[in-house]
């Protein structure tokens, strides 16, 4: 949940670098390289379109918009409820690929099953 920032009189969210990045989370270091740069990718493109939805909102509101308005903004209770939502929608659309379960091993012999064939 974003927090005002006193000093610089902004909303932000607390970051804090681990050190994950030296280890091997996953199968391999390739496969971790892999999803770290589709999960900094997807922070970055959701920063994107939080920016985007403050703007519209703005000019909804004002009629216009300048950087310093979309800094200063600070969202609705309304309006962080609808876009948590949309967050959790854009999560789920690229991440929820990743969770997959594999039934079949990468070297398992395929079978094509013909899908006109199945009503014969």
């Amino acid at each position: 949940m974003p927090k005002s920032n006193a000093q610089s009189g902004t909303w932000t969210v607390d970051y804090f670098k681990s050190d994950t990045d030296k280890g091997v989370l996953l199968k391999d270091m390739m496969t971790d390289n892999i999803v770290t740069a589709l999960i900094n990718m997807g922070a970055e493109m959701w920063a994107y379109r939080r920016r985007m939805l403050v703007m519209e909102a703005l000019m909804t509101e004002k009629g216009g918009v300048t950087t310093e308005m979309i800094e200063k903004y600070v969202p609705s209770d309304a309006q962080n409820k609808t876009w948590e939502s949309e967050r959790d929608r854009f999560i789920g659309n690229i991440y929820d690929a990743l969770a997959r379960p594999a039934d079949i091993p990468i070297t398992a012999e395929m079978k094509y099953e013909d899908p006109k064939a199945k009503g014969n």
